[in-house]
């Protein structure tokens, strides 16, 4: 069928498929011959039979319901609350651009593609006001949060028009990653709302802990998307991604002094992509291993500063580094923090 589609001899229903999941195709194979289409379908059945022998496996030797029950997470209220404020502040940083890609969307109409989904509700660009209007009430539901509203309408509303922007923003050929983890966390923040709401809401007084079974798969979709980005690799490349002189050439393109000077080195022109690799394809472990998380995230935060220095690409603080708050005991950093600003002030008063 690849061969027919690309010799334009596909049935009609064929071809109305490769439109709506593969738009890109009539362009592209003017780019590419036969043989890259033929490859990119062996890999499309390696990832279905690779998705579905994962699935099998997982539901024939693990129980969903021990599952759940074994990785429901129990924390104080505070640190929930902690926890909350600090994602939904930091939501508003890494948002706040938004409001400038309106103006440009509307303009690149004529360019609009949509998503899959989009395409197929026939939706189309959004008025510039309607931008506008939808970003405000984006604002204001982030601000009920912060100022200790749990009303779950609040991150219900920040998930739907986050998405929705997102959907516009990698509408027009060009599929951004630099916020996945992040639209992830926001689409199943509503849940722990719902979940910790009604403990908190029929809690004794004795009882100051909660239980979020949602955190858990947020922490989940984090390490999966890690492990995802690392198989891609490998199913893509094997190894020679890797590899010292596909690193070369990676730094060779984003041209960035300090990149260029360390690709001379060999051991360390195979040694760091071999690294990144590794990390990907292991992060999960910390969910097995929480007390892993010590050496897991700050190899992430390395991970990601690194490639913002050598390759100049993303920010310094990314959201990727952002949803480590996730692996974090709030609560107990706090106490940290506090017990340190106690002895310092004790420490004061004796040299006084």
């Amino acid at each position: 069928m690849v061969i027919l589609a690309y010799e334009d001899n596909a049935p009609y229903w064929l071809e109305h498929l490769i439109e709506v999941l593969y738009p890109r195709f009539i362009v592209e194979k003017q780019r590419f011959e036969l043989s890259f289409f033929l490859y990119k379908a062996d890999q499309i059945l390696i990832r279905t039979l690779l998705v579905t022998a994962g699935l099998t496996i997982s539901c024939y030797c693990i129980s969903p319901i021990s599952l759940i029950r074994y990785q429901i997470q129990s924390f104080p209220i505070k640190q929930y609350n902690i926890l909350i404020f600090i994602f939904y502040a930091g939501l508003l940083y890494f948002s706040w651009r938004w409001v400038f890609a309106f103006d440009e969307i509307v303009k690149l109409a004529p360019f609009y593609k949509g998503i899959l989904i989009y395409r197929l509700l026939h939706l189309p660009v959004l008025p510039l006001g309607l931008f506008y209007t939808l970003y405000t009430f984006y604002i204001i539901s982030i601000l009920n949060i912060l100022r200790g509203s749990r009303k779950v309408i609040w991150p219900a509303s920040v998930a739907l028009i986050l998405v929705l922007f997102q959907g516009y923003i990698n509408s027009f050929e060009k599929v951004e990653h630099g916020q996945v983890t992040l639209t992830y966390a926001v689409m199943l923040m509503p849940f722990m709302f719902l979940e910790i709401n009604d403990q908190i809401r029929y809690r004794t007084q004795q009882n100051d802990k909660v239980q979020s079974w949602t955190l858990f798969l947020i922490q989940f979709t984090i390490a999966a998307v890690y492990f995802l980005s690392g198989l891609e690799k490998m199913l893509t490349s094997g190894l020679a991604w890797a590899s010292s002189d596909t690193f070369r050439t990676y730094i060779t393109l984003h041209d960035q002094p300090l990149g260029i000077e360390l690709a001379r080195n060999d051991v360390i022109a195979s040694i760091l992509p071999l690294g990144a690799l590794f990390f990907q394809l292991t992060f999960f472990i910390i969910l097995i291993k929480p007390r892993w998380k010590y050496i897991y995230l700050p190899m992430g935060i390395f991970f990601h500063l690194g490639t913002k220095i050598l390759m100049d690409i993303g920010p310094y603080f990314s959201s990727w580094i952002f949803v480590y708050i996730f692996f974090i005991d709030w609560k107990r950093l706090w106490n940290k923090v506090l017990s340190a600003i106690d002895k310092r002030h004790i420490n004061n008063q004796k040299g006084a």
